[in-house]
């Protein structure tokens, strides 16, 4: 506790600092750049084809995979499963499985030849392992079977039966799990890998020279498994051979014209991304490349350097498409991507009759030069429905275009390794000092007029709600009015009046109950009515899994609005004394563990933290009670009852040192328009708009009642339909909830470490309440102070 006090003090007295600076010498104007004339940029030409899936049908799933390519031929392997729209029949569940290869011509870019793999199964086959393509032929895997095709009749040209006799080279009788395939200088090789019966793994490198000749060389370790998850070029004779053991990796030098392996200093070898590995293509200049965080780089091995090739921004597609595709071919001024290209939603029925690929070709000119940068940073990436929204207004707005960030890596702030399962309060306490790590650094850099323009998925950094850090939106949105929109919800996330932070879409957190157990409120329960909930209802267990202090901190901000305003914190009050007797009489020492919201062991009673979609609402429900019937969701205890809270899945605010305020608004309003409002809703989401909300509500009766698959909504769990006809009640009961819902889910993560290294002396009878108190209130407000 000690230590991390000193280390939290140095922090907030470095950030004072930095803020005292900012303060004096802010720059309304800020350092503004602009999108210059020399700026790359890449037109994209989209190449549709065939998968071979029905059209009619809707899938549960489904993905494009590339096999492999020639001089003649593209060929992609397409599965998934259809949705099940009838009553679950156990001998036909894998009826719905879907395995088709496309083979696509180069030069026309049509479809010539679309292979059904399933017409082959014998009757106990049901999954496709493996598709690629080599030496033009097609092999598919199946666990029992390997099978060749050929590219141009689609005929089955051979038929072996795994376990026979192969010419992959192993020494034992283990079959082949998966092959890749790569090309250095003028050697073919493709990488093999092998279970063995103990589920280690090891591979091996078959090495095709010119000459024809072949060279196989196997990489085992007789005691552990390994990971080889590509072969990169070095130059043309030499490869390097990553090899993973565990969390380690040994470099490998193979020299391809004797098959020799030698070991390499692994310190040469520290400026790679390791994540490279796993989607690393050879370019026709032998360097290996692969996809970023926002884009393509390279690793140029000679020069020892990560290289930047392509940023999803220098195009006009979605990003939050084209960032889960796959590379397959790649250079400085061309790049192939494949997968799926559409943005169908749930209710809808999402379909994979049409496969993609993209190919990006260097452009002579920027389209936006001249144009003003607005950087958009967000902690979780851009999802399809952000980037349209992106791409609307970057392909409407004159004067500006929106470029998104890469300089805040997530990883430096959060323990991704902080784990307990058996106590939740470990991740829990890595999130918050993740999370104050993070918004301090977001802070100062607003402050200094150095942070992004647009901030998305920050609404839990309750440090940047403040006017030093973000805009009021409240005056750039317009028709706000309860009828179209969630009026509770844009109130709730306000901070003492002002709109620094919006939800676009957003999850609900609370007790999942049934609806006559919750408290006089009708939408949650005052700490005495908890407790008798916890002893009558959940048989003496409370359903919330935190220990004491992390419990403490999260009621804490649940009510913060009691404790602190206009720079001040209040905690000599019977309100924080109710919040501090109630855990300290009610809730264990330490955290458990999640999995321990068995059902069976607190019946009708599931604390839940992220609930969202009409469907996934209903499917969470039906842990508490038979198809969700007669659930709600109510709010954490609390001294008035009040009700859930909502966590945004999306948010958007706009720094108070922006480029551009009016134009970082209008795209605000993009992502509050009918259009998008609407397609993020159609995808199983809670959203702001109300009328969106009922809209998408509409076509949720239509696919429920139809028997749709629950699971491809929400965060549920049944797979298939209700089982009972869905009807407007039913979206109105989950309007009401959302009409519930009290305020958003941030806190101050500064704020929650003091009382969480303060509390635990009260709890565990060391110190008085008021002694407590005053060392916390005293902690709090000189970092509300230093903030200025």
């Amino acid at each position: 506790m000690e230590n991390l006090a000193v280390k939290f003090s140095a922090v907030t007295l470095v950030l004072s600092m930095m803020i005292s600076v900012a303060s004096c010498g802010k720059n309304p104007g800020k350092n503004v750049r602009k999108v210059s004339e020399d700026s790359p940029w890449f037109d994209a030409n989209i190449i549709e084809f065939e998968t071979g899936a029905d059209k009619e049908k809707s899938i549960n799933y489904g993905n494009n995979s590339f096999a492999g390519s020639d001089e003649k031929y593209y060929v992609v392997s397409t599965s998934g499963e259809y949705e099940n729209l009838g009553e679950f029949d156990y001998d036909k569940q894998y009826d719905n499985n879907l395995y088709f290869v496309s083979v696509v011509d180069r030069k026309t870019n049509e479809t010539v030849r679309v292979i059904d793999l399933k017409k082959d199964f014998s009757k106990f086959e049901h999954f496709i392992d493996t598709v690629y393509y080599s030496d033009e032929i097609i092999t598919a895997r199946t666990g029992m079977y390997e099978r060749n095709y050929d590219p141009n009749t689609g005929l089955l040209l051979a038929e072996r039966k795994r376990g026979e006799k192969t010419n992959a080279g192993n020494a034992g009788d283990e079959e082949p799990s998966f092959s890749k395939f790569y090309k250095v200088g003028d050697y073919n090789i493709e990488l093999i890998s092998f279970q063995m019966n103990d589920n280690r793994f090891y591979y091996n490198i078959k090495i095709k020279a010119p000459d024809g000749k072949v060279n196989t060389v196997e990489v085992k370790r007789i005691d552990k498994s390994i990971n080889i998850p590509a072969v990169l070029a070095v130059d043309d004779t030499k490869a390097l051979v990553p090899v993973r053991i565990k969390n380690d990796t040994e470099y490998y030098e193979l020299d391809l014209t004797s098959g020799e392996m030698i070991l390499s200093d692994s310190k040469d070898y520290e400026w790679m991304d390791s994540s490279a590995f796993f989607t690393a293509v050879p370019g026709p200049d032998g360097m290996m490349y692969y996809k970023a965080s926002h884009g393509i780089s390279r690793l140029n091995a000679k020069t020892k350097a990560i290289e930047e090739v392509f940023k999803y921004s220098w195009c006009d597609l979605n990003e939050g498409l084209i960032s889960n595709f796959e590379l397959i071919e790649c250079s400085e001024d061309r790049i192939l991507l494949c997968g799926l290209y559409d943005s169908s939603s749930t209710y809808e029925g999402q379909k994979i009759d049409k496969g993609h690929l993209i190919e990006f070709t260097r452009a002579e000119k920027n389209p936006n030069a001249g144009k003003i940068i607005l950087e958009l940073y967000t902690p979780r990436g851009i999802n399809e429905i952000t980037g349209e929204a992106i791409s609307i207004f970057n392909e409407n707005n004159a004067q500006c275009f929106i470029e998104i960030s890469s300089r805040y890596d997530r990883s430096d702030y959060y323990d991704s390794y902080a784990y307990d399962d058996k106590n939740y309060d470990v991740e829990e306490l890595a999130r918050i000092r993740g999370s104050a790590g993070l918004s301090n650094r977001l802070a100062i850099d607003i402050m200094n007029g150095e942070g992004p323009d647009i901030l998305m998925d920050v609404s839990s950094y309750g440090q940047l709600n403040n006017q030093n850090c973000l805009v009021d939106l409240s005056p750039y949105l317009k028709d706000l009015k309860s009828d179209k929109y969630f009026t509770n919800i844009i109130e709730g996330s306000k901070t003492e009046g002002k709109l620094y932070q919006l939800p676009v879409s957003f999850y609900i957190e609370g007790i999942m109950t049934k609806t006559k157990n919750v408290g006089s409120s009708g939408k949650g329960f005052t700490f005495d009515e908890y407790t008798k909930f916890i002893y009558d209802t959940g048989n003496g267990k409370d359903p919330i899994y935190f220990g004491q202090s992390v419990y403490f901190a999260m009621l804490f901000n649940y009510m913060k609005d009691e404790f602190i305003a206009n720079g001040k914190v209040y905690l000599s009050n019977e309100k924080f004394a109710q919040i501090a007797d109630f855990v300290r009489d009610n809730v264990r020492e330490e955290g458990g563990s999640s999995n321990e919201q068995d059902p069976n062991s607190i019946p009708q009673a599931v604390y839940k933290d992220y609930c969202g979609g009409i469907g996934g609402y209903f499917a969470e429900g039906m842990s508490v009670a038979s198809w969700g019937l007669g659930v709600t969701i109510a709010g954490l205890p609390s001294f008035d009852g009040r009700g859930p809270r909502f966590i945004p899945t999306c948010s958007v605010a706009v720094s108070a040192q922006a480029s551009d305020i009016k134009a970082c608004a209008e795209f605000v309003n993009v992502l509050l328009s009918d259009e998008i409002q609407t397609k993020i809703a159609m995808n199983d989401s809670f959203v702001t708009s109300r009328e969106a909300f009922k809209k998408a509500g509409e076509s949720a009766i239509q696919y429920y009642s139809n028997g749709g698959n629950l699971t491809n909504g929400g965060n549920g769990y049944s797979s298939s339909g209700f089982g009972r006809e869905f009807t407007s009640e039913d979206v109105a009961f989950v309007e009401k909830i959302i009409l519930s819902c009290s305020q958003i889910k941030t806190e101050d993560s500064d704020i929650s470490i003091i009382l969480i290294e303060e509390m635990p002396a009260y709890f565990l009878g060391q110190k008085d309440l008021d002694a407590v108190i005053k060392i916390a209130q005293n902690r709090i407000q000189k970092v509300l102070d230093e903030r200025g």
